[in-house]
């Protein structure tokens, strides 16, 4: 299916890894350039280097910590005198700190609050003028299905984004820009939500406290999931939704929150 994407420019936050790598790539696959940015350039930058001589289109790595207004505000005008437009903005930063409610501290609720929510604010804010200019855009915010069944600091951190993303939507729906979000499954790459990195701080967690193996969680949580509803998705799944929502097939899509799951969305603990 032509997605008429070719010749956008999108932003990507959180490109390094998971979902926001797989974003990038499948963007660039469909002749999107892309500028996308993390906190570590190194790694930013070689794998940004890979998905633009494997797609053959231009994908710009600029560091940039979404926390600092600065720094937001600096990608944002690189990409835009880079490109010069800006169509596309998907927000996939996230910084999160698992545990139980007594056991988190206010700069754990702040840290992920900030990069998540706070974050998104900053981005959008930035990029919408230019999204107005050309009467049409597409904001994707990833928002994890913690917000639909409440764990930790996650749980609220993603609601206030869903909130957020409908209110956006509501001003900006007669410039011709949608906002959606998307659930990409669950927190954990095994506990049958979309395979990311870095999802796995409560396996271990689990790990210690039961004498078993990281890897041997992992398998079992996968084999409980399975036995229920089927193998887990992909970060590439989550990517593939992305496409559509900021494609012109999703005109009439906008303060929506789409779930990309095999169909559970709990958590197996």
């Amino acid at each position: 299916m032509e997605l008429g994407l070719r010749g956008r420019v999108a932003i990507v936050t959180g490109g390094s890894m998971g979902i926001g790598r797989a974003c990038v790539e499948a963007l660039a696959g469909q002749g999107v350039r892309v500028a996308t940015c993390a906190r570590g350039i190194e790694a930013l930058r070689g794998i940004s280097e890979e998905i633009a001589s494997k797609t053959e289109t231009e994908v710009l790595a600029v560091q940039a910590d979404v926390t600092r207004s600065e720094d937001v505000k600096r990608f944002v005008t690189t990409a835009y005198q880079k490109f010069g437009r800006i169509d596309i903005l998907v927000h996939s930063a996230v910084n999160f700190a698992s545990g139980d409610f007594h056991e988190l501290i206010d700069e754990n609720w702040w840290n992920h609050f900030d990069t998540k929510v706070i974050g998104c604010v900053r981005f959008a804010r930035e990029v919408l003028p230019y999204l107005k200019e050309r009467r049409w855009g597409r904001i994707v915010n990833m928002a994890g299905a913690a917000a639909r069944i409440g764990t930790g600091s996650a749980g609220a951190t993603n609601a206030a984004l869903i909130n957020f993303t409908k209110v956006l939507s509501d001003e900006v729906a007669r410039d011709g820009i949608t906002v959606n979000a998307i659930h990409p499954g669950t927190r954990g790459a095994s506990r049958g939500g979309v395979e990311r990195d870095g999802a796995t701080i409560r396996d271990e967690e689990y790990a210690r406290a039961h004498n078993m193996s990281l890897e041997e969680v992992i398998q079992r949580n996968r084999q409980r999931f399975a036995q229920r509803t089927g193998p887990t998705a992909e970060a590439a799944d989550a990517a593939n939704m992305v496409l559509f929502l900021a494609s012109d097939k999703a005109d009439a899509i906008t303060g929506q929150t789409l779930t990309v799951t095999p169909g559970f969305t709990g958590v197996y603990y």
